[in-house]
């Protein structure tokens, strides 16, 4: 994923809950400005995550 912008990066962290629980911009308002001031400086925030995808049924009776 790349984030181009702080704000777009701290709505993803508010929607999907499940990368940093409890995220409140807030809790992290001494390191949002510097990852800020790297997007500015470096170009986009490139972040990489591993998913993986479970199918499971349920054993027939």
């Amino acid at each position: 994923m790349e984030f181009h912008d702080i704000a777009a990066f701290v709505h993803f962290l508010r929607k999907v809950v499940w990368m940093v629980p409890g995220f409140t911009a807030q809790a992290y308002e001494r390191r949002l400005p510097l990852l800020h001031e790297r997007i500015e400086r470096q170009g986009p925030f490139v972040a990489h995550s591993t998913r993986h995808l479970f199918g499971v049924r349920k054993p027939a009776r």
